[in-house]
């Protein structure tokens, strides 16, 4: 038997196991299978290049294999798009081929004739891709949400005393207040078509490319949404970086001052990271359980971008004022998390379109707990 008819029995296998898997909706597996699918057909071809060249080889008018395969315009195509999409190294047939298709055009071994375009890494996973982007909710306290809407009970400051007795006399009574937090779920999503030729050609994963659209837009979401609660927060202005030891001596609740995290954009914390003291040394300072990251009197820095976080420019003409939100804002927000982003796969929705409607839905809800938990801060920086 042919190695090429041994490998296209194996690719009938795979192909009704991936069937099975998607009839059974079981994505991760069926993902995997399809990779394998497209790895045996990839070989297929190649193989079968091999097969028909070698009998070439007994005619006079013979060509190489890799001239031979040149000609199928496919399978330069196909590695074409291995080098663009980030699929691993070329085989040393590969690099062949792809040497002899390009003279001159696109060849890995030159730079600019196409080898700049093979990847020096590999795409990321999704749970990695968070960790490219700020994300608020990370800073909140995230509650499971159990049903579309509920409350939590929440008991506030407590400010009276024990009320001294003699002996044999009655102990004062006094009455508990209990508040409510009520949350009501609301649902966000978007929804990708893809094309189902891509999906069968492509020998990328199409799922983690989408994933990572997913994942901004669900990141963006988030934070749109908590930031909304912080720009309801009254602004107080202050004249120099002073301002943030005032609110973290003074304004804020000694307990909430001591975990406190200082939120600001670009522009606050260019700065705060070119203030020094007496001695000409930084006032930021890197921290001791994360060299990485620097604090200012201990206390975190987290930068968002001036897109997210804007500076005040309207108050004072030709005057600028960084924003500092200065606290705890897990203590101050509460996230409740109905099911996290659920992704869901449709092949009947783009039938007149011949495509696969991709479809994720996050739902949650932002609420205040406690507004006085962080303080906002315009600083004054030109």
């Amino acid at each position: 038997m042919k190695k090429s008819t041994e490998i296209k029995q194996q690719m009938a296998t795979v192909r009704k196991d991936l069937e099975g898997l998607q009839a059974a909706e079981t994505w991760d597996k069926a993902e995997m299978k399809a990779k394998e699918l497209m790895d045996l057909s990839r070989e297929y071809q190649v193989q079968a290049a091999l097969e028909q060249a070698d009998f070439k080889n007994f005619t006079p008018e013979a060509t190489s294999v890799s001239a031979n395969l040149v000609q199928n315009k496919s399978a330069v195509n196909r590695i074409f798009n291995k080098l663009v999409l980030g699929r691993g190294a070329l085989s040393d047939e590969e690099k062949q081929i792809m040497n002899a298709a390009g003279s001159p055009g696109m060849v890995e071994s030159n730079d600019g004739k196409g080898g700049y375009l093979v990847p020096t890494e590999q795409f990321q996973q999704i749970s990695e891709l968070r960790r490219a982007y700020v994300s608020l909710k990370s800073y909140c306290m995230v509650r499971p949400a159990g049903s579309k809407e509920g409350k939590q009970p929440t008991m506030g400051e407590e400010d009276g005393k024990l009320i001294a007795f003699d002996e044999i006399t009655k102990i004062n009574t006094d009455d508990l207040d209990f508040g409510q937090l009520a949350y009501k779920i609301k649902s966000y999503g978007d929804i990708i078509p893809v094309s189902n030729e891509l999906l069968a050609d492509s020998d990328v994963s199409i799922m983690d490319l989408i994933g990572q659209r997913f994942v901004k837009k669900a990141i963006n979401t988030e934070n749109d949404k908590i930031l909304s609660i912080i720009k309801t927060l009254a602004a107080e202005q202050y004249e120099d970086y002073k301002g943030i030891q005032t609110v973290l001596n003074k304004v804020l609740d000694p307990a909430i001052s001591a975990t406190a995290g200082i939120f600001t954009n670009q522009s606050g914390y260019d700065y705060l990271d070119n203030l020094v003291d007496a001695q000409k040394r930084p006032l930021l300072t890197q921290s001791l359980a994360d060299p990485t990251q620097y604090v200012f009197k201990g206390r975190k820095i987290i930068m968002l971008k001036d897109s997210l976080l804007a500076n005040d420019t309207t108050t004072t003409a030709g005057t600028t004022y960084a924003p500092f939100v200065i606290g705890s804002m897990a203590d101050a927000i509460h996230f409740f998390d109905r099911a996290g982003v659920e992704v869901a796969v449709s092949t009947e929705a783009g039938f007149t379109t011949y495509a696969t409607m991709i479809r994720a839905v996050e739902r949650f809800d932002t609420v205040v707990a406690d507004k006085d938990a962080m303080h906002y801060a315009n600083i004054k920086i030109g």
